[in-house]
């Protein structure tokens, strides 16, 4: 009977294995999704099988920083010598948990990041220790819908969540206060600290518990970012002190903020996201610099891309001038249009829909530094 209950499990490990084996060997990608998608199709309940042998997990989820904030709790607690397994390269639907899972199970503590949609479908299948809900903001219509159903949807999982799990939640964004009725176990608030001094693009300097915390990511969405992962770093025991020392180590994800030799890559996929983006790089770009902003709508981009009207792209145009734009993507000429309705001169705007010769274009007429704003 034991053999017959394993088998689907088995047969599931082996197979994305050998999907993920594949992928490799013929270079079609990077196995962050296709072992997981059809392993699930042989046993469903994978996700919750082997999430059970990892004695704590971590859910992160909201509509911006979730990269970022499963990032630096991952450096914080291998920094104190735990073994931890996540999935690092953002594929934050069930399919991406099953990925990871299949390569590595074994571990102290799990830090899984899901998006908004994600959340209500896995959360409750990772029994996780603590969950983290960073902000919430209109992201892709085609997907999520309107923030309210988003709430409710996440109001409806978290009355299912285990009473010791304990709830994380940022108590400056308005549109989570909702949800603190909804969970009936512990929850801890995070927010701004005070004190904080901003450094422009060389990061911030504020208070967590006493200690100085010295952040090299500029922008304060980042400092929230960082106060939740360092607040469950506090509630797993680890050592604070330790912690903030080894944030001096800790580089971002991939386009979150990636210093390049001749500028940086800000990503953007959201009015939120985008806007708080711009109000970091205006104050420190110059005229003699350079944006490259590329839309696309793939699936993974979000089919809908009338986010573009509510970001505030305005911020641009009243704070820098005279400098260049070239625009990319598979809709580069919706952001032209933006651009153009945000009072930047058409004249100042170069439309490149394929995004290598852009970033060549870009870089050949280059006399500062590049700033490159994708989704």
């Amino acid at each position: 009977v034991r053999y017959n209950l394993f088998m689907p499990l088995v047969i599931a490990i082996l197979f994305g294995k050998l999907i993920k084996f594949i992928i490799a060997l013929l270079r079609i990608g990077g196995g962050s999704a296709a072992p997981g998608l059809y392993a699930l199709k042989i046993c469903p309940d994978l996700v919750s099988k082997l999430a059970a042998k990892i004695p704590r997990n971590v859910v992160i989820t909201g509509t911006n920083g979730k990269t970022t904030t499963a990032k630096m709790l991952f450096h914080l607690c291998k920094a104190s010598g735990l073994k931890v397994v996540r999935n690092h390269t953002g594929s934050n639907l069930e399919r991406g948990i099953a990925s990871t899972l299949i390569s590595n199970y074994q571990a102290d503590l799990g830090i899984w990041e899901l998006d908004e949609a994600a959340f209500n479908a896995v959360a409750l299948k990772l029994k996780p220790s603590a969950v983290i809900i960073l902000n919430l903001s209109r992201d892709q219509l085609d997907r999520y819908g309107e923030i309210d159903k988003i709430v409710s949807d996440w109001c409806r999982t978290l009355k299912k969540l285990s009473l010791k799990t304990n709830l994380l939640i940022n108590k400056d964004d308005r549109s989570l206060i909702k949800l603190i009725s909804c969970f009936d176990g512990k929850i801890l608030k995070f927010g701004l600290p005070a004190n904080i001094k901003l450094n422009g693009l060389n990061g911030s300097n504020f208070k967590f518990l006493g200690f100085s915390v010295n952040l090299f990511l500029p922008g304060v969405y980042h400092i929230y970012d960082t106060v939740a992962a360092l607040s469950v770093a506090n509630e797993l025991k680890l050592p604070i002190g330790k912690s903030i020392q080894s944030l001096k180590t800790f580089r971002p994800a991939f386009g979150r903020v990636e210093k390049l030799p001749f500028g940086y890559i800000f990503l953007i996929k959201n009015p939120a996201g985008a806007t708080q983006v711009f109000q970091t790089l205006t104050p420190n770009i110059k005229s003699t610099d350079t944006l490259l902003l590329a839309l696309n709508d793939g699936i993974a981009d979000g089919k809908d891309v009338s986010w573009i009207w509510d970001a505030i792209f305005e911020n641009i145009k009243y704070q820098i001038s005279n400098i260049k734009y070239f625009v990319s993507g598979t809709r580069a000429s919706d952001l032209a249009v933006r651009l153009k309705y945000a009072g930047i001169d058409p004249k100042m705007i170069t439309v490149e829909q394929d995004l290598k010769k852009a970033l060549h274009e870009a870089r050949d007429r280059l006399k500062g530094k590049l700033f490159i704003l994708p989704t």
